[in-house]
């Protein structure tokens, strides 16, 4: 039977080891993103915090993280992107009590200095409340399009979980949505779009697991088209309602696809599902 953790334990994982992939090449790419990745200490400690950044001045467009060997107690409360642009940091924490080892995986989607015009972040804050369900909107401007976005829970006591991080289909906009499944007291919930001047080639990718009892469910978004490139990746829990889970944003390493995970917090015999979603720029 799984324990839920009373309280959020003050504990940074160190990074382990952080990968940084090289552009593609300008034959399969336009805007030419890029991923770097990195990934924290493997062990029981109940919270850990990894960032990862752009190379030299280069920005953020997209965001991912995912939490690995969790098995559904560790709740992925934040993916999200600094006030420059250039950070990404995802933060896991346990909702139930465990010793098993488990890490923290952060990705960041960047884009070459000037390669994507008139970037910039958007953020918006919910209220600081005791909803069950809170979710929160971030508009792009007039004229802009989203190329990804982020998420923050902040003062939740690993108590809510995310269960949605949601791109509309024009891409003016991204949503999150958190579910209180413990005994929080009053929280927030922070939605980011990273926007920017649309490119000439802008889709957005969606695919959803088959709909049943079964736990955890990946779905993995189609591929982009030739030219393009996975820069945002989003997530949708579907019929949990507050006992599972985002616990996979994973922009694919050669940007070509993407997955999202969904798991059960605590046993959930009704039916679920989860959908990827990914934006493709080219």
């Amino acid at each position: 039977m799984k324990r839920k953790l009373a309280g959020l334990a003050v504990l940074t994982g160190m990074a382990a080891a952080t990968t940084l992939l090289a552009p593609t090449s300008p034959a399969q790419a336009s805007v030419g993103l890029y991923r770097v990745a990195a990934t924290s200490v493997l062990d029981a400690t109940n919270s850990k915090t990894m960032p990862i950044s752009c190379n030299g001045v280069d920005q953020v467009v997209g965001a991912g993280g995912r939490i690995n060997d969790g098995q559904g107690d560790v709740l992925m409360t934040r993916v999200y992107a600094d006030a420059t642009l250039h950070t990404v940091t995802v933060l896991g924490v346990e909702a139930n009590a465990t010793n098993v080892p488990w890490s923290v995986d952060a990705f960041a989607v960047c884009a070459p200095a000037g390669a994507v015009a008139g970037l910039q972040l958007v953020t918006t804050t919910s209220a600081n409340n005791a909803l069950n369900k809170v979710g929160i909107t971030a508009v792009c401007p007039p004229g802009k399009k989203t190329f990804g976005g982020g998420y923050r829970i902040d003062n939740a006591n690993a108590a809510v979980a995310i269960d949605e991080l949601a791109f509309t289909s024009a891409l003016g906009s991204v949503s999150s949505t958190a579910y209180v499944f413990g005994a929080p007291g009053n929280f927030t919930l922070q939605t980011q779009a990273f926007c920017a001047n649309p490119l000439p080639a802008m889709a957005l990718t969606e695919a959803t697991s088959a709909f049943n009892a079964n736990a955890p469910k990946t779905a993995t978004a189609p591929s982009c088209a030739p030219g393009s490139q996975t820069a945002g990746v989003g997530a949708v829990l579907t019929g949990l309602l507050g006992s599972g889970s985002v616990a996979t944003l994973l922009p694919k390493a050669a940007l070509d696809s993407a997955d999202a995970t969904g798991r059960e917090i605590v046993p959930f015999a009704a039916s679920w599902n989860v959908k990827a979603q990914q934006v493709c720029v080219g």
